[in-house]
């Protein structure tokens, strides 16, 4: 574990010590198989072990970290199977929302509620020669969270929620060019535009290409890597 973390000074260490870990993860700066080690995150962060392996049974039941008795705390892979199983149900649940905003007429609240993140993309992606990916890939996350939300169903909101961690994951580990922002953004402007349009076939024609072309792409990578992440 080479990243450096700074130490907390704060209350709630367990919660600080959960988000600085996580981040980590998130952000691929722990690498996928790889051991953490809690006596070098208890030295790192100067907390006591408590809040470190509470934090690390916090993350291990999000999946994002398995903890192997005997063994130590691993980063959560992801194979080829996770990836595509992981769309595929993605884009079903997208595929619910979307029907359900167009029946329900909440388009105008969809719309809304996604302007924050669109305007995010738009700044992260500025320069053609340095694009902040990572700001890039949360704000898309959101983008497609808000369309979820707009069901009013909390379970389904947090079952996207939670699956949406390891697509998170997978988001980042693509997304490293502004060519490839750039597209997704346009790939968002498809499906506001069929919102606003009101017309249900072709919301879900953009919500697949998009979706699939994502897919599609982090399992290109995970080929080249030999089939995990």
């Amino acid at each position: 574990m080479s990243a450096t973390i700074l130490p907390l000074e704060k209350l709630d260490l367990t919660t600080q010590t959960y988000s600085v870990l996580r981040g980590k993860i998130l952000k691929r700066e722990f690498k996928s198989g790889a051991k953490i080690s809690i006596d070098q995150v208890v030295e790192s962060l100067g907390v006591s072990r408590t809040p470190v392996t509470t934090a690390l049974q916090r993350l291990a039941k999000e999946g994002l970290v398995e903890i192997i008795p005997q063994r130590g705390t691993f980063v959560t892979e992801l194979t080829t199977r996770d990836v595509s199983e992981l769309f595929d149900i993605r884009l079903m649940i997208e595929l619910h929302a979307a029907e359900h905003i167009l029946e329900t007429g909440k388009i105008a609240r969809f719309i809304d509620d996604t302007q924050s993140s669109m305007a995010g993309m738009r700044q992260a992606m500025v320069n053609d020669d340095y694009g902040d990916y990572e700001t890039f890939v949360a704000h898309d996350r959101d983008l497609h969270l808000a369309l979820v939300k707009c069901t009013d169903n909390q379970h389904l909101t947090d079952l996207y929620s939670e699956m949406n961690v390891h697509i998170h994951v997978a988001r980042v580990n693509y997304l490293d060019t502004v060519e490839k922002a750039r597209q997704g953004y346009m790939e968002h402007e498809d499906i506001l535009k069929a919102f606003r349009e009101g017309r249900s076939n072709q919301v879900q024609q953009a919500l697949r290409t998009h979706i699939q072309t994502v897919k599609e792409r982090i399992l290109e990578i995970l080929d080249r890597y030999g089939g995990k992440i």
